[in-house]
């Protein structure tokens, strides 16, 4: 029989991943961290991966099944945290895969430090499992308050949902939006107001596979914008928060999101009402930053050149190659 209420709960989407499922539940049955319940949501998926979650739960007491009409990632996890019984949170996109040691290694550094939350550095690999980037790291410090993590929010290591393990009360009133993209982001600055502690594991534990069909992998749309308005939201929460010292680089932040989406989208969509307000909303953050700090100047020329004249912008870039213009 399963335990009634687990350490930990470990939520996992699945979606349309039949080639990779198995690999990721295997990865977590190999936990050298025992006492978990796995929760698959499996989200209206129309491939073998209702049949091959039952099929898992039908071997080991710990796996449960959520079959639910099809609502997106962050409609899984929330339905993960609705029903999650245990006193810890973890998350693993069904594509990807974790090192056997990873939640035993995460709970010991919480349980050290009285931590609530721990994160982990990750790498990048193909889909045969060969790194093809760099590990994920960047923060240096150990030890973090959540004002401290939520300065370093643009870090990419800061950012994902999965690398960590989360005291269950940070999401006891927090759930992530629905029907966006980076989904991740929009939530990061509660997660860190709900922290008081936060401590940084400097190992590779998770791997994020690549897949050129994923959502985050393909021709970029006007949906991507949503990662513009996470940043934002992310710069607006610094403002409320009076944590004036981050607004710099939340402006370049903001900038670089929108940046990143424009530049790669159809020209038709660049002419879009949701790609002027991008460019306008960009700029604005950028102005807005010099009430209360000081602003590089060449950030706030090149965030003006983008919202008045884009496609002279892109040129800019072009010419210069990508290495040049750093901030977006």
């Amino acid at each position: 029989m399963p335990c009634e209420k687990p350490l930990l709960s470990i939520i996992v989407p699945v979606y349309k991943v039949e080639n990779y499922l198995q690999k990721c539940i295997d990865s977590i049955l190999a936990q050298t961290f025992t006492d978990f319940e796995l929760i698959l949501v499996e989200d209206g998926s129309l491939d073998g991966c209702p049949a091959l979650c039952d099929a898992a739960a039908a071997k080991d007491a710990r796996i449960r099944v959520l079959h639910q009409k099809n609502g997106g990632l962050s409609a899984a996890r929330n339905a993960g945290l609705d029903v999650a019984r245990g006193e810890w949170i973890g998350f693993v996109d069904s594509d990807d895969y974790i090192a056997p040691e990873m939640y035993e290694t995460l709970y010991k550094a919480v349980q050290s430090t009285g931590a609530d939350l721990a994160l982990c550095d990750y790498a990048a690999v193909d889909e045969a499992g060969i790194p093809c980037l760099p590990p994920y790291t960047g923060l240096a410090q150990r030890i973090l308050t959540g004002r401290e993590l939520l300065k370093k929010a643009t870090n990419t290591m800061a950012q994902p949902a999965w690398n960590k393990l989360y005291r269950r009360v940070i999401f006891a009133q927090l759930r992530y939006p629905e029907g966006k993209l980076n989904e991740d982001i929009f939530v990061l600055p509660e997660i860190c107001l709900n922290t008081k502690k936060a401590v940084v594991v400097p190992k590779e534990l998770y791997y994020y596979v690549q897949r050129g069909s994923s959502i985050m992998n393909g021709s970029k749309t006007l949906r991507h914008f949503d990662a513009a308005e996470a940043a934002q939201r992310y710069w607006n929460c610094l403002v409320e928060n009076e944590v004036y010292d981050a607004l710099a680089n939340a402006a370049k932040f903001t900038m670089g999101s929108v940046s990143r989406v424009y530049r790669q989208l159809p020209p038709a969509l660049r002419k879009a009402p949701r790609s002027r307000e991008m460019l306008r909303m960009q700029f604005d953050v950028v102005d807005r930053t010099r009430q209360y700090c000081t602003v590089p100047a060449g950030l706030w020329l090149q965030s003006l050149l983008l919202r008045l004249f884009p496609r002279e912008y892109m040129w800019l870039r072009n010419i210069k190659g990508r290495g040049e213009l750093k901030i977006a």
